[in-house]
C-alpha cells in the first residue's frame, strides 16, 4: 500500500482528526487550494491530514481510515476528492429506505448501491467480489455474519467533479469552501419545498412540517419571514420561482421534497385545471401525448374518442412538428436540470435533496453536483445515490445545523445506505445559540450524566441528539426514558425521535408509544406509527389502528399508511375492533360509509394475504410465480403468514425457493413473530443434510437482521 502524506508537520502517518483523501489528478491541479482547505480546518481546531490515494482500492482506504479512527482520539471523518474508488454494495438492500432490485435479473451497476457507508461503518463486514472495468466501481457483498444495521463510526463526503480535466472547477470550489469556513453564516433563512406527488400532496403534512421547523429553528419565528414555503402548484412551471428564491434571498438551508432522477429534480407537474377551458386544454394535451407515436394513429384516436366521447378536433397537431415540440418543451420545463441551475447564482449554503438518485456522485452527471460545484454559494448537500422512501424522517435533527454541527456529523446520525454528503462534510454554520454549540455538545457525547441534562435542553433537536447518544452508549434506562420523553415532550420532532429509537428496541414501550402516536398532534408521528403498525403487526396495536382508519378527518398520507397496515393483522381481530368502535353509533349517515369502507378494506387485504400464501405454498404453482410472491414479502410483511411460511420452509422445497424465502423473512425485522423466524433459521443452520450451504448462510444473515 503506497501512502503519501502531504502535511509535513506530521511525523506519524496515521495522526490527525480528519482525512482529506485525494487522487493524484486533484492534487496536481488543485494542490494549493486543498492545502488551504486543510489549513482553515486546522484553524477551527480540526487537525486535517492530506493523503494521496495511490493504491486505488477501497479495502486499502477503509483500512487506513479504521487505523486512524482507532489510533486517534477525536478522529471524526474524511472527504474524498476526485475519482476515489466507489464501493458498490450488494446483499444490503435492507439498509436502504426503499431500494429493492433483483440482483440476478439486472446488471450489477444498476442492482448495487453506491455507498460510502463502506468507509464509515467499521462494524460492517464485506466480501470483495470484483472491480468494474471502468476503474471506479468496486463490488462488495455484505457478509452474512456481519451486523445488519448501520452505526457509522465516522462521517464522509464526496467532492467529485466529472469533466474537470484542468481542475479549474475544483480550484474554484475549494476556494468557495475556504471562504465559507472563514466567514460562517448563521442560519436565519430556511426554505422548504413540496414537489409534485410527494407525501400524497397532503396539506396537513406541509402545515405540520412548518410548525415543526419553527421548533427546530426557533430563531426563524420572528416578525420578518425567516421560513419560506413553496408548493409546486404555485406556478405552471415552478422551477423558476424555486431557483429564484434560492438566489435573491440569502437562504441558508433549502429542504427540497420532490421526486428525482440522476440528472433532474422532478419538481413539478401539470396542476389541477381551473375552469372549463383549462380542463379542455389539459385533456387535449393528454390525448396528443397518447396518440403521438402510436403505430396506428387512426385506431388510437378512435379508441380514445369512443372511451372519452371527445371530438376528433381535440387530437389536432398530435403528430405535427411544431405542436409536438411545443408539448415536449412544456413538459420538460417541469423538471430542473443542470442547465437551469447554471442560469442562477444560487446563494443557499446547504441543500437537502429529499429525492431519488439526485446524489448519484458515481455517475458522470448528478444534479446535486450542479449546485454544489457550480458558481453559486452552495458548499454542501445531502442527497441519495439510489431511490429513496417518501415516508421517512427527512428533517430529523436538522436544527442541529444552526448549532454549528458539521453537516457530515449530522448525516452520520440520520443516514441510510444511500444518503450522502455531496461536497464538504466539514462545513458548518455559526451557532445561533449563545449558550450552546456543537463543539460543547460533542464533548458530552460519551458522558451519560451530561446527556441526561441535555435531554431536557429547551430545543427539540438537542434533546433528540442527547437521546440518540444515550441509546448509542447503551444507557440502561433508555427504554423508559424514551417513553417518558414521548409522553411529556411538547416538541413534535423529539417525540418522533423517541419513537424511532424505541423501534430499535422493539419492546413493550415501543408498542405503547406506537399506539399512542397514532393519535399524535404531529402528522409525521401519526404516519410513522401507521408504518410501525405494518412492520410490527402486534395485536395490541389493532384497536388504535382501527380508531385511526375510521377517523372522519384522518389526513391523506396517514390514511394511506394506516389502511395499508390493515393487511398485516388478523382479519377477525380487526373486525372485532371495528365493531367495538361503532357500537352504539348511528351508521345511517357518513359514519356508516366509513364503517362499510373499512370493513371492505379489511376483507380486501385479508384476501390478498391468503392469496399470497396459496401462491407460495399451494400445489400446481410454477417456481417463477412462487418466487415472485415470495419477493413481494419484502414490502408486504404479512405477520399472520409467519407460521405457515416457516412450516413450508421446513419441507425443504428446493434451494432456490428456500434461499429466496429465508431472505424475504429477514425483512420482518420489527415483527412481533420474529422470534419464531429466528428459531426456524436456527433449525435450518443446524440441518446440513436437508439444507444447502447457501440456504444456511442466508438463514444466518436473517438471524442477524432480526436479532
Amino acid at each position: 500500500m503506497a501512502l503519501t502524506l502531504l502535511t509535513p508537520s506530521l511525523s506519524q502517518p496515521l495522526a490527525g482528526e480528519y482525512a482529506i483523501i485525494a487522487d493524484s489528478h486533484s492534487l496536481n491541479t488543485a494542490g494549493d487550494e486543498i492545502k488551504q482547505y486543510a489549513a482553515v480546518l486546522k484553524a477551527e481546531g480540526l487537525d486535517a491530514v492530506i493523503i494521496e490515494d495511490r493504491w486505488q482500492h477501497p479495502d486499502s482506504i477503509r483500512l487506513l481510515l479504521r487505523e486512524m479512527y482507532t489510533s486517534n482520539k477525536g478522529f471524526e471523518g474524511a472527504v474524498f476528492i476526485g475519482d476515489i474508488p466507489v464501493p458498490m454494495l450488494r446483499d444490503a438492500q435492507h439498509l436502504t429506505s426503499a431500494f429493492k432490485m433483483d440482483q440476478e435479473r439486472y446488471p450489477w451497476h444498476r442492482s448495487s448501491i453506491a455507498s460510502d457507508r463502506f468507509y464509515e461503518d467499521f462494524d460492517l463486514q464485506f466480501d470483495f467480489l470484483r472491480a468494474d472495468t471502468n476503474g471506479l466501481y468496486y463490488y462488495y457483498s455484505l457478509n452474512p455474519s456481519s451486523v445488519q444495521v448501520l452505526t457509522p463510526d465516522i462521517y464522509s463526503g464526496r467532492i467529485r467533479i466529472p469533466g474537470d480535466s484542468d481542475g479549474s472547477k475544483l480550484r474554484a470550489y475549494m476556494t468557495k469552501v475556504v471562504e465559507a469556513h472563514i466567514n460562517p453564516d448563521r442560519v436565519d433563512e430556511v426554505l422548504f419545498f413540496a414537489g409534485h406527488g410527494y407525501n400524497s400532496e397532503s396539506m396537513t403534512a406541509r402545515m405540520d412540517e412548518k410548525a415543526a421547523l419553527l421548533q427546530q429553528f426557533p430563531q426563524l419565528n420572528r416578525q420578518d419571514n425567516g421560513l419560506e414555503y413553496i408548493d409546486y402548484t404555485f406556478d405552471e412551471h415552478i422551477k423558476n420561482r424555486l431557483l429564484s428564491a434560492m438566489t435573491i434571498e440569502q437562504t441558508d438551508i433549502a429542504l427540497l421534497h420532490h421526486h428525482g432522477s440522476t440528472d433532474a429534480q422532478l419538481a413539478g407537474s401539470e396542476a389541477a385545471a381551473n375552469g372549463v377551458q383549462q380542463n379542455i386544454e389539459s385533456i387535449k394535451f393528454y390525448l396528443r401525448s397518447k396518440v403521438r407515436g402510436a403505430k396506428d394513429t387512426t385506431d388510437a384516436k378512435k379508441r380514445y374518442m369512443e372511451w372519452l366521447d371527445v371530438p376528433d378536433s381535440w387530437f389536432k397537431g398530435a403528430n405535427e412538428k411544431i405542436q409536438s415540440e411545443k408539448d415536449s418543451a412544456w413538459f420538460a420545463d417541469m423538471d430542473i436540470i443542470s442547465a437551469d441551475v447554471m442560469k442562477y447564482d444560487v446563494k443557499t449554503r446547504f441543500i437537502m435533496f429529499d429525492a431519488c438518485f439526485n446524489g448519484s456522485f458515481h455517475m458522470d452527471e448528478f444534479i446535486s453536483g450542479a449546485y454544489v460545484f457550480g458558481p453559486g454559494r452552495t458548499v454542501a448537500a445531502q442527497a441519495n445515490t439510489v431511490n429513496s422512501l417518501q415516508d421517512k424522517f427527512p428533517d430529523e435533527m436538522v436544527g442541529l445545523l444552526s448549532y454549528g454541527m458539521r453537516v457530515g456529523e449530522w448525516n452520520r446520525m440520520v443516514c441510510l445506505l444511500e444518503s450522502h454528503i455531496i461536497g464538504d462534510p466539514a462545513f458548518r454554520f455559526a451557532t445561533s445559540d449563545p449558550k450552546l454549540n456543537a463543539d460543547k455538545m460533542m464533548q458530552s457525547a460519551g458522558n451519560n450524566k451530561r446527556l441526561i441534562k441535555l435531554a431536557s435542553y429547551p430545543h427539540p433537536d438537542v434533546q433528540s441528539w442527547a437521546l440518540w447518544h444515550l441509546n448509542s452508549n447503551g444507557y440502561p434506562g433508555i427504554s423508559g426514558l424514551l417513553a417518558e420523553k414521548y409522553f411529556s415532550s411538547p416538541f413534535a420532532t423529539t417525540r418522533v425521535s423517541a419513537m424511532k429509537l424505541l423501534a430499535l428496541l422493539r419492546d413493550d414501550n415501543f408498542i405503547r408509544v406506537t399506539a399512542a402516536a397514532l393519535d399524535d398532534s404531529y402528522e409525521l408521528a401519526r404516519r410513522f406509527a401507521a408504518v410501525y403498525c405494518q412492520e410490527s403487526g402486534d395485536p395490541r396495536l389493532a384497536s388504535a389502528l382501527i380508531k385511526s382508519v375510521t377517523d372522519p378527518n384522518v389526513s391523506k398520507r396517514v390514511n394511506y399508511q394506516a389502511v395499508d397496515a390493515l393487511a398485516y393483522f388478523d382479519r377477525d381481530l380487526l373486525m372485532n375492533e371495528l365493531d367495538k368502535r361503532f357500537a352504539g353509533i348511528d351508521t345511517s349517515n357518513h359514519l356508516g360509509t366509513i364503517y362499510r369502507q373499512t370493513a371492505a378494506n379489511i376483507e380486501k387485504r385479508a384476501k390478498s394475504c391468503r392469496e399470497t400464501l396459496e401462491t407460495i405454498t399451494g400445489p400446481n404453482v410454477t417456481e417463477k410465480n412462487r418466487i415472485f410472491d415470495i419477493k413481494s414479502l419484502r414490502n408486504l410483511t404479512y405477520h399472520p403468514l409467519v407460521e405457515p411460511l416457516c412450516d413450508y420452509l421446513l419441507t425443504a422445497p428446493g434451494e432456490k425457493l428456500e434461499v429466496t424465502l429465508v431472505e424475504a423473512l429477514g425483512w420482518f425485522s420489527h415483527s412481533y413473530k420474529r422470534q419464531h423466524i429466528i428459531d426456524i433459521c436456527n433449525k435450518i443452520i443446524a440441518d446440513n443434510e436437508r439444507f444447502s450451504g447457501q440456504a444456511r448462510l442466508e438463514a444466518q444473515r436473517t438471524i442477524r437482521r432480526l436479532e
